[in-house]
Parts: structure tokens; sequence; C-alpha cells
């Protein structure tokens, strides 16, 4: 594989895997003191270090969110994100149990200390400190998808699915709890009921969870394509993005579908298919008429003036 080759896959991998985090691809771009002057959320921004490898900076924004609004889960999960990069999953926890002495009803904090035991592998900690989050919060979104990770840990596949889908019913427009709910039919050794799922909630119309499960499948492709190329599998490669793009079709997921016609597009004109590349630019363009790689190209693989 060349070089060059392996540089372009990258890039247009690196593309698709901005979608994927649900973070605007601008923010990515920003240096972090220009994220300072962006309309971005402290949770965007904290998030933003993590991905660059600045947990400090990012422990400082998820306190600090933490400080003002001390019922934000999302905040308290930032923090113990935050502390794990930093290989001090004991401090966060010492820290949040001396938290829970004088706040004993934080369902954020409770969440948070079960999250850190999860990460710590003390899944019967973990389960025993969730459910504690969920009595004092029973809509919980965070504490419900974490005790159904706990609970599958602990071979309880039936209580496991039971919390994800209460979580999904609660919160169905979020992707991590698809992903868990994946995860849990995997570990039970039924991975097969997760698309059949899609397929009925596709057919009954059910259009938020329907793109939950298509987004989450259409990563498992996004991934496979990637190991494909690497492998020099081009033509199967292909294939697995076709077979993504057409999940995002069903979904109408347009930024996964714009990414997926130019990932097919830069690989057709890597394999000196200019006609097929050029019709997937225009493709692009059509959505997206602002896109301006695939106007660049489109331009260059067109007819020529005279």
């Amino acid at each position: 594989m060349k070089k060059n080759d392996a540089n372009s896959f990258r890039f247009i991998i690196g593309l698709i895997l901005l979608i994927s985090f649900g973070i605007p691809q601008f923010v990515w771009a920003q240096s972090p003191q220009h994220l300072q002057n962006l309309n971005v959320s402290p949770l965007q921004k904290g998030e933003f270090f993590l991905f660059s490898k600045k947990p400090e900076e990012a422990l400082k924004i998820f306190e600090d969110l933490w400080e003002q609004e001390p019922q934000n889960s999302y905040a308290v999960r930032g923090v113990v994100r935050s502390y794990q990069a930093l290989k001090k999953l004991p401090d966060v926890v010492s820290m949040l149990s001396q938290y829970l002495e004088k706040h004993s009803q934080s369902s954020p904090a409770s969440y948070g200390l079960g999250y850190a035991y999860y990460l710590q592998g003390k899944f019967e900690d973990s389960r025993k400190v969730l459910n504690e989050a969920l009595k004092f919060d029973r809509k919980n979104v965070l504490a419900l998808n974490n005790l159904s990770a706990t609970l599958a840990e602990l071979k309880d596949y039936k209580g496991a699915l039971q919390k994800v889908r209460e979580a999904i019913n609660i919160a169905p427009n979020k992707l991590m709890l698809y992903r868990n709910l994946q995860m849990v039919y995997a570990s039970s050794g039924q991975p097969e009921k997760f698309e059949k799922e899609y397929q009925d909630f596709l057919a009954e119309k059910v259009s938020s969870k329907a793109r939950g499960y298509g987004l989450v499948l259409a990563q498992q492709l996004r991934q496979k394509s990637f190991k494909l190329y690497v492998g020099g599998q081009i033509d199967e490669c292909i294939r697995a993005i076709v077979e993504m793009l057409a999940l995002y079709r069903e979904v109408n997921h347009e930024p996964g579908i714009v990414a997926g016609l130019f990932s097919l597009a830069v690989l057709y004109e890597e394999q000196g298919k200019a006609e097929l590349a050029l019709e997937k630019y225009r493709e692009v363009l059509k959505i997206n008429p602002q896109h301006i790689q695939a106007r660049v190209k489109s331009k260059s693989l067109g007819p020529k003036k005279e």
C-alpha cells in the first residue's frame, strides 16, 4: 500500500469519525485558545481537550460545570473520564466518596462513583452505588446505562437489557445507549437481535429509535472498511462503504450520507475510475453545495473548457 494512499484514506476516516462523535467538525479544527470565541458548550470544550489528550484542561472545565450545575451527570462523567485519562481513578473514587458524605442524595455523584468503580472492574460496588443513584433520580440516563453495562459484566443479561431499554425510552437520541445495547446482546450470545430490532423499528416507522440502531450499525461498517483498506482489500472496502451509505440513507442521516459519498469518490479516484468518482463528488454537492473538497475535485475531474 502506498504511503499517500494510506494518508488519503486516513483523512476520509477522520471525517467520518468527526461525524460519529456528534461534535461539529469546525470545533476539531480549532486550537484550544480559539475555542473561547466559538459558540460551543462546556461539555464540547471538555470533550475537545480529552480528544486532544489534555486531561488537566478537560478536568478543569468539567469540574467548573459541575460546580455550576450540581445535577449535571454529564459533567460528572467528564470528571471521571478526565481522572481516568490522568490514571488517577483511585483519586476520583476518594473525591466522590467524600462529596457523598456531605451530599448523600446526589444522583450525579453516586453515578460518577459507580462509573469509577465500573472502570476499576469493581462491578458489585458499581451495581450497589448505581442503584443508589437511581433511587434519587429514576431518569438518570447515564446511571441506567452504566448499570446495564455493569449487570452485563455480572452476567445478568436480562437485567442489563431492561436497564438500557429504560434509558433508551427516556433519551432515544443518545447514541451511546444503542452501543451499549448492542454490546449486551453480543455478550449474551445474541448479536443478531440488535439488527432485527433495527429492522422492526424501520418497518414500524419509529424514526428516533431506528436512527440510533442504524448509526451504530453504520459505525461498525466504517470500522470494517478501514480494516479492509489497510489489508489491501479495496473492492471489499468499497462494498462495506456502500452498505454503510445505505444505512445512513435508511435513517436519513445527511452528514453520514455526505461522508460516505465523499469516501467512495476518493477511493474511486485512487482506483483511476474518474467517471465514478466525479459522479459521487457531484452527489455530494447536490446535498451540500458548500463542500469545498468536493467542489474542487469536481472541477479537476469534470470536462475541461476549450
